[in-house]
């Protein structure tokens, strides 16, 4: 796994714990799934894969695992679309798909890529969700309040040849942060990876630094991505250029925003 693609990790996410029902009492159980995201090259020698479900309350949980094919929206929100031959959801092999994890536990689930169709060059995806069942007693009809934990999983199964390129489209830039429009200009999912200073112009001690923002970029797509600065109230009047450098997969970032952010109107 290169550099750009174990990043991915990283991500990882940042893909929340979804409640399925209301907070209860005891509190939503607090279980951790690692990784949470695969890519994996398909022109490699083919493997099994494994995630780790780890259950850290005193009670034992049921887990069911679904596999889907999915979208995204500019915006980051994840949508289901229906299943095609070329989906990687139906050629996942998952096992176990359902299990118990024992108070303090983990499981491991395994899945390996076993496509009975050629897969076209590039990226395929899968969402893998595990999600917790309904204790028996709430399945009876007892009255509880319960919350059930639902996670996703992201696996990109990149089919070689593959372009992993995209550019930033537009930034706009202001006192608390900057707003980038990202544009994919190849077959596979990409990422703003690299670092970000602001400094005052003509300056060179950094008011502000950190990590490029990782939200993905899906194939042919556009994606809308934010980041916060780190000052606290924002920036104070003046002139500042915003330095970025990093890449998105092969296509390196290493650009300059000048920027100037004005006094209140009074």
């Amino acid at each position: 796994m290169t550099g750009h693609l174990a990043s991915l990790r990283m991500a990882a996410l940042r893909l929340a714990v979804l409640l399925l029902a209301l907070p209860a009492v005891p509190a939503a159980a607090q279980v951790a799934l690692t990784p949470q995201i695969y890519t994996i090259d398909l022109g490699k020698p083919q493997r099994t894969y494994a995630f780790r479900l780890s259950n850290f309350t005193p009670q034992a949980v049921s887990v069911v695992v679904s596999a889907v094919n999915w979208t995204m929206t500019r915006h980051g929100r994840v949508l289901r679309l229906p299943m095609r031959e070329q989906s990687l959801a139906p050629w996942l092999e998952v096992s176990p798909r359902s299990f118990r994890v024992p108070a303090h536990g983990s499981q491991v689930v395994r899945f390996a890529v076993r496509a009975d169709v050629p897969l076209r060059p590039g990226e395929h995806r899968a969402m893998l969700y595990f999600t917790e069942r309904r204790p028996a007693a709430a399945a009876a009809g007892k009255s509880m309040f319960i919350s059930l934990f639902r996670f996703g999983a992201a696996i990109y199964a990149l089919q070689p040849p593959y372009v992993s390129k995209g550019r930033i489209a537009s930034v706009h830039v202001d006192a608390s942060g900057a707003q980038f429009v990202l544009r994919n200009l190849g077959d596979t999912t990409v990422r703003m990876e690299g670092d970000y200073a602001v400094r005052r112009r003509g300056q060179a001690r950094p008011l502000a630094r950190g990590r490029l923002p990782l939200g993905p970029c899906l194939p042919g797509a556009l994606r809308d991505v934010a980041l916060q600065f780190d000052v606290r109230g924002g920036l104070p009047p003046g002139a500042y250029v915003l330095s970025l450098h990093g890449a998105m997969g092969t296509q390196v970032i290493a650009r300059k925003v000048p920027f100037r952010v004005r006094a209140p109107a009074r």
